[in-house]
């Protein structure tokens, strides 16, 4: 038995790719056999701050509250438990290297444990995550925070092991000096059976009693974010070219989160009189319904380390319009699952909807590529495989 322990900066009742990454890999892990404790920020004070989720033991340390700045205040908190708790596990894993890459480090080598590195997003060993969108990146000041980045990377690349979700990631990792034994490309997963294509029968039995409009329905799922372009989504579906029987389904919540873009996506559907076109659906625990009840998915990313979104609307079989960037390369085949735009840019993106709204055949030659490669490259047992693999190595060499 290998006993894992997980150090992230956000877990459930958060609802987001990275969160069901950690909750499925963690209780896959205890239905194989091993076990899985997650060390997490308490965001609200009504979440307990300790509970058994899926046979995963959760610990929630303060403080409470929405905002950014929660993240960098959870570091006392999140060290402490951390140093208690791995005494107790074999392998410490820190999801999110920004904040909380220096405290899993220093926790892990002050208790003799292996760790495992995996960065949340792209950029956070270039240094552009914390960069990206600013207005003095080039500047001075922009080059002060490389620096501190490029001398954190010198202590993180003592870990024992990196896990890149994306190639992106992965060639990061390399030139930020990572040795290549260290990195490993792993995926996220996904129960390719819960996520399944339906039939037009399931389809329309799912729309009725989700109470979703008629017409074509493409479904948008993760969180509502600055980020995540969904204002572009917006200004696409307004294009006089698009047809008027697409529809778009956001299902997903930005709700306490910093950079919240629900009131302000609210008020652009609204200017460009699309009430009746645009849906938000909000939070749901059941995406896959709003996935099997879509003729395709739309992922307008600016910035994206992978997206299981993707991967869950792949598994469906759905053909997907994506931005080309990130991870979101890794998972979409232009031309063959899916078709791919340039991040940001509203009219590319409308172009490519308005082609797969037209085109029927076109949609279902593309979804079954994309359920084909769903399964192939990310059915979450042969994922979990891989990290059972590397948690033995890396636990068995430190003794």
């Amino acid at each position: 038995m290998t006993r894992v322990l997980f150090l992230t900066e956000s877990f459930h009742p958060t609802l987001g790719g990275g969160e069901t990454h950690v909750r499925r890999l963690g209780a896959q892990l205890v239905a194989a056999g091993d076990a899985a404790t997650v060390v997490t920020r308490r965001v609200d004070v009504a979440w307990p701050a300790q509970e058994q989720l899926d046979g995963i033991r959760v610990r929630r340390v303060p403080p409470p509250g929405p905002g950014a700045s929660g993240k960098y205040r959870m570091l006392p908190g999140a060290f402490a438990a951390a140093l208690s708790e791995a005494a107790a596990h074999d392998v410490l894993v820190v999801r999110g290297t920004r904040v909380l890459g220096m405290p899993g480090l220093l926790a892990a080598r002050a208790r003799q444990r292996a760790v495992v590195m995996q960065p949340e997003i792209n950029g956070e060993l270039s240094g552009e995550a914390f960069t990206w969108g600013k207005a003095w990146s080039s500047g001075l000041l922009g080059g002060a925070v490389r620096g501190a980045v490029a001398l954190r990377n010198r202590l993180l690349r003592d870990a024992d092991a990196f896990v890149a979700m994306s190639r992106l990631i992965r060639d990061e990792m390399a030139a930020a000096g990572v040795p290549g034994e260290r990195i490993r490309l792993l995926p996220h997963g996904v129960d390719t059976t819960r996520f399944r294509p339906a039939s037009a029968e399931e389809r329309a039995s799912l729309r009725a009693r989700l109470g979703l409009p008629s017409g074509i329905l493409a479904v948008y799922s993760g969180r509502l974010l600055r980020g995540k372009g969904l204002e572009s989504l917006v200004d696409a579906l307004a294009e006089p070219f698009v047809p008027a029987e697409l529809k778009a389904v956001l299902v997903g919540s930005g709700e306490g989160q910093a950079l919240d873009a629900t009131d302000a996506l609210l008020r652009r559907v609204a200017e460009r009189g699309l009430a009746d076109r645009v849906v938000l659906a909000g939070r749901s625990d059941r995406v896959e319904d709003y996935l099997r009840a879509a003729d395709l998915f739309v992922f307008p990313s600016i910035f994206e380390a992978l997206g299981i979104a993707l991967v869950e609307a792949a598994a469906c079989g759905l053909p997907a319009v994506a931005s080309r960037t990130g991870g979101i390369v890794d998972v979409v085949e232009d031309g063959g699952s899916g078709i791919l735009v340039p991040p940001g840019d509203a009219t590319a993106l409308a172009q490519a909807l308005a082609a797969l709204a037209r085109d029927t055949g076109g949609r279902e030659a593309m979804g079954a590529r994309a359920r084909a490669v769903a399964v192939a490259r990310f059915d979450e047992r042969d994922v979990l495989e891989g990290y059972r693999a590397l948690f033995r190595e890396v636990s068995s060499s430190r003794g």
